[in-house]
């Protein structure tokens, strides 16, 4: 048994070292790419390639080891080909991503402009003149005028239908002191990673306890194909 999990842990270890992105050997090969050119993106675009190249030469294996009688075998092995394949490619947008959004902050995409539903609405007419018309899908809560909540589909769902003529937005709102919020001069990677982690599309930006915006994936996106665009 010891000398199976020993062969196991080493097969393991040599596997992770194939110098395929983003496995340890891919990063490795990054790191020294990066040393020597001293451009990170660059870096990372090889070792990516390297990773894609040697995917390929593992689905090549495994298709011509199935007919060549190794059955299931050769199929696992271009399983694991096109595991890194897929792997790679999306580390490498991954990377490069994170690289475009270097020193943005949430202030420089975030919008003021946000859309506002008045707290006193009931939840029918809400859905009707703002939600089904509109098709945004997160809104910020104002009584009298300030900005109290927010409310997304989600808190709707949770209300039976017959109860939205007599049920207030105010009333399933989420008010914003119990909203995962970002400041303006937070790193827009950083709120990536919150909306990602939380599940979340969208993020107030709030400011000496003030909204001040609101910050969501399609404004990043917008951003990210403005610079592919204009290839800057």
């Amino acid at each position: 048994m010891l000398m199976w999990l020993g062969y196991i842990n080493v097969t393991l270890a040599v596997f992770n070292m194939i110098p395929g992105f983003p496995l340890d050997g891919g990063r490795v090969l990054r790191a020294v790419v990066w040393w020597i050119t001293g451009d990170a993106k660059r870096a990372t675009t090889i070792a990516a390639r390297v990773g894609q190249l040697v995917a390929f030469g593992f689905i090549v294996l495994g298709v011509f080891r199935f007919f060549g009688g190794a059955g299931f075998g050769g199929l696992w092995i271009a399983f694991i080909g096109w595991f890194l394949l897929s792997a790679s490619r999306e580390s490498q947008a991954q990377v490069a991503i994170t690289e475009g959004l270097e020193g943005v902050r949430v202030a420089d995409v975030m919008s003021r402009d946000y859309p506002t539903v008045d707290g006193y609405s009931n939840l029918q007419t809400f859905v009707e003149e703002h939600l089904v018309r509109t098709g945004r899908r997160c809104f910020v809560v104002t009584v009298n005028g300030h900005p109290e909540g927010m409310i997304t589909p989600n808190e709707i769902t949770e209300v039976p239908r017959a109860r939205w003529p007599y049920t207030t937005v105010a009333d399933v709102m989420r008010p914003l002191d119990q909203v995962r919020t970002v400041g303006p001069d937070t790193p827009v990677t950083e709120a990536l990673e919150v909306m990602a982690r939380e599940d979340l599309n969208q993020l107030p930006v709030a400011t000496d306890g003030q909204l001040a915006g609101v910050i969501s994936r399609a404004h990043v996106l917008q951003l990210l194909q403005t610079r592919a665009e204009l290839h800057v």
